[in-house]
């Protein structure tokens, strides 16, 4: 039995993807705190007047998320995504906006076992919009990028246990 630490976390960032994807470490964030995903089901009431206990059906599900990165500078050598690459989808130096182009492919892992030769990876993967930015700037501590996400459609991939 094989238990996760935060230190086995990653999360991969890609172009949108259409397809359960196997991800680099060039598309691994290269500095991340945490994160974190919850998914909600709405239920619909179905009670009928002549009944004396409530009744659902499920209805719609949605999902959200955070992340906490570093606020850094890759050096040479590096290899991966810095932070700015998550800022730039929400915060914009022109009126433009965001525009669909800004949805991002994520993989979000728990955690991943070196196998007989193959690796046991535990990855979420789906799209999304990044929905808020935050940069932190606190005297003796780390400056930080706490960064909220909205999934948009189906999960591509889901934790296999």
């Amino acid at each position: 039995m094989g238990f996760y630490t935060g230190r086995s976390g990653k999360l991969f960032l890609s172009s949108i993807l259409t397809t359960a994807p196997n991800p680099s470490e060039a598309q691994s964030v290269l500095k991340i705190r945490d994160w974190s995903l919850e998914t909600t089901l709405e239920l619909l009431e179905t009670t009928t007047i002549d009944t004396a206990v409530k009744r659902y059906t499920p209805g719609m599900v949605s999902s959200t998320g955070s992340a906490t990165v570093m606020y850094y500078r890759t050096e040479a050598g590096d290899v991966g995504v810095q932070f700015d690459q998550l800022l730039s989808k929400v915060m914009k130096t022109s009126n433009d906006g965001v525009s669909e182009s800004d949805r991002v492919g994520m993989v979000l892992r728990a955690g991943a076992q070196p196998g007989a030769g193959v690796d046991v990876k535990d990855d979420i993967a789906f799209n999304a919009y990044i929905t808020s930015a935050g940069i932190t700037v606190g005297t003796g501590e780390l400056t930080s990028v706490s960064l909220q996400f909205t999934v948009d459609g189906a999960f591509l991939e889901t934790v296999d246990a």
